[in-house]
């Protein structure tokens, strides 16, 4: 089902912009302030502005695809990216690709506040479910996700990234 409404350009504390080729050097520095991530993505601690380009492309390589940079309402600084997608070739559902932050911005509640926006604008437009997976090797956002009410419906292996563990929200 395609989205009837833009995605919210806000929430209470953030603002989402698309992500243009201008804002890879900014991102260059959320991605490579988490560099455990960027060892499990992409094996290695610290990665390029090629690596950036890579990802975006590869993002919205799938249509119906999304990709915002995410900044404090009071803010000029990218402080985050969030990919997501609303039909996934591959089984038709929703799903969150990556909601990043730079490490000084975690524990904040953003991470949260996006989701609150992202799947509000999900039900409005007649979505049932969103769907995600984590890296095993990044096991440890799946309790922040449970949290939030997400819940594992399977554990895959893939050839790029090792086990992932599929969740699934209900809207």
């Amino acid at each position: 089902m395609p989205s009837t409404t833009p995605f919210p350009d806000h929430s209470a504390r953030l603002v989402f912009q698309p992500v243009t080729e201008h804002d890879f050097p900014e991102l260059l520095t959320v991605y490579n302030s988490n560099p455990d991530y960027m060892e499990f993505a992409f094996g290695q601690r610290v990665v390029s502005l090629q690596t950036i380009a890579d990802d975006h492309q590869d993002n919205l390589a799938f249509a119906d695809s999304y990709s915002f940079s995410i900044r404090e309402v009071y803010g000029t600084e990218i402080i985050g990216i969030a990919q997501f997608i609303l039909r996934n070739p591959r089984d038709g559902h929703p799903w969150l690709g990556l909601i990043m932050l730079h490490s000084a911005y975690q524990s904040h509640g953003y991470a949260r506040e996006f989701l609150d926006t992202l799947i509000a604008w999900y039900r409005e437009n007649g979505y049932t479910s969103l769907h995600l997976a984590v890296l095993e090797k990044n096991s440890r956002v799946v309790p922040f996700y449970e949290r939030y009410g997400f819940v594992v419906y399977e554990e895959r292996k893939t050839e790029k990234l090792g086990r992932v563990i599929c969740m699934k929200y209900s809207i």
